[in-house]
């Protein structure tokens, strides 16, 4: 689900990795997003509306906005 003023071009992917690795590493999709959403949270953006988890064929992406993203590299 795409957040408000985020247009479906607007994302890019911030991290990848199977469900496997995440499992025996003791974490989940859900723990990965909210690591993400901490990050959104201390640039002082709304996290729901800059960060998105798709699941798909046992791999866990990362999308942030591209706004989220700008922020992590100074812009």
């Amino acid at each position: 689900m795409t957040g408000p003023g985020v247009a479906d071009d607007e994302w890019t992917v911030a991290e990848s990795c199977s469900v496997e690795e995440l499992k025996e590493q003791g974490a989940s999709p859900k723990w990965l997003e909210g690591k993400w959403q901490n990050v959104a949270e201390d640039m002082a953006l709304i996290p729901e509306n800059n960060v998105r988890v798709v699941v798909e064929n046992g791999i866990v992406r990362v999308e942030v906005s591209v706004y989220l993203m700008e922020c992590m590299r100074g812009f």
